[in-house]
């Protein structure tokens, strides 16, 4: 009886599927927007001074070059960094393979736009999202380090 009915309106349903289909990012995106409003800077001037900044890996090119929202990223920390917004950075990402290493090409980028090799630290091991907030907080003690502040 269901199939039967199913079969019968699969025109409307069609059409329910497309418009969940594009509601829900819409609705989604906007959720996030909101939640997130008070948590988010625009400026470098904004952000209050925190000990540690966290940057995530975003992808490097096969020649150790920064993709350019890893360099957009580590850029922002630098500009942290030199406002004295931060004063360390904890750069964590994926070194799973022998050709493929997005922390040394985060710190060498950071280095070369002139933060200290002393005031960086590399997590290799930062594979996801949540294994780099994991590690921060249970192996380099972040919370504890932020809590500083």
């Amino acid at each position: 009886m269901l199939l039967q009915w199913l079969l019968q309106h699969r025109r409307l349903l069609f059409i329910l599927v497309s418009v969940a289909g594009i509601i829900t990012p819409v609705a989604l995106n906007y959720y996030v927007d909101v939640m997130a409003s008070g948590d988010r800077y625009n400026r470098a001037e904004a952000v209050p001074t925190k000990p540690v900044a966290v940057v995530f890996g975003a992808g490097v090119w096969t020649d150790g070059t920064p993709s350019p929202m890893l360099a957009d990223r580590v850029s922002a920390s630098v500009e942290l960094y030199k406002q004295g917004k931060v004063q360390k950075i904890l750069m964590t990402g994926d070194n799973s393979k022998p050709d493929y290493d997005e922390v040394t090409a985060m710190q060498r980028f950071a280095v070369e736009k002139g933060v200290p090799e002393k005031d960086i630290t590399l997590d290799y091991a930062g594979f996801s999202t949540y294994e780099s907030c994991y590690r921060a907080k249970e192996i380099q003690d972040l919370r504890k380090n932020c809590q500083k502040a």
